[in-house]
């Protein structure tokens, strides 16, 4: 945060700082907005604090404290769903749980992996804020997220009223996968028409 105040931790650094996943991150994932700020200040400051004053400058660091830290910028209008918590007493700014388990099904690589992102689903099925989550896949408006996240869900035993909404918005074709980097598989989930591409044994018996 000192390095980039603008930044937040993502993916399997956000999935592990809140326990969703024993995976011990081997390097810092830390995302930023295209436009380096993203109407930010620093943490703990106000616009008066700033009066006068140019705001600092975020850098991009090759490691901190010898952890390796791999960056992701994102476009200024995605640049939302994180939290400022307090870590031993100082401000981290992390995507809350709801954006990271979306984000997993997104980018399962920087995760962890797809069955890493599987298991915090189930595992957070029953402690998670949906609505937190539908506004989170809403705002991203991607109709191939509705499906992913739609499918895991459904899958959970969870219910939502925007489901039967998102069903609507299906569409059906070769890069409506499950996961994206991997081939077209002929198992298909014929309600959210989404091919079926990799293993969600994650997923039983988590209801």
């Amino acid at each position: 945060m000192e390095a980039h105040p603008y930044a937040s931790l993502g993916y399997l650094s956000a999935l592990f700082y809140h326990g969703l996943t024993e995976i011990m991150p081997k390097v810092i994932t830390a995302i930023t907005p295209a436009d380096g700020k993203g109407d930010l200040l620093p943490a703990d400051t106000n616009a008066d604090d700033w009066e006068g004053i140019e705001l600092v400058r975020g850098r991009r660091v090759s490691n901190v404290l010898g952890w390796p830290v791999r960056w992701r910028s994102i476009k200024p209008a995605w640049y939302f769903g994180f939290q400022l918590y307090r870590s031993q007493g100082f401000p981290v700014r992390v995507t809350t749980p709801e954006r990271t388990l979306v984000d997993g099904l997104r980018d399962p690589e920087l995760s962890g992996g797809l069955e890493n992102v599987l298991r915090a689903w189930a595992s957070s099925s029953d402690i998670l804020d949906i609505d937190a989550v539908v506004y989170q896949v809403d705002r991203l408006d991607e109709v191939v997220l509705r499906q992913r996240v739609g499918f895991v869900l459904e899958r959970l035993g969870v219910s939502h009223p925007a489901l039967e909404d998102w069903r609507a918005r299906t569409e059906r074709g070769g890069s409506r996968k499950l996961l994206a980097s991997a081939p077209y598989a002929p198992e298909y989930d014929e309600h959210w028409d989404l091919s079926i591409n990799a293993p969600v044994d994650a997923l039983e018996g988590a209801v």
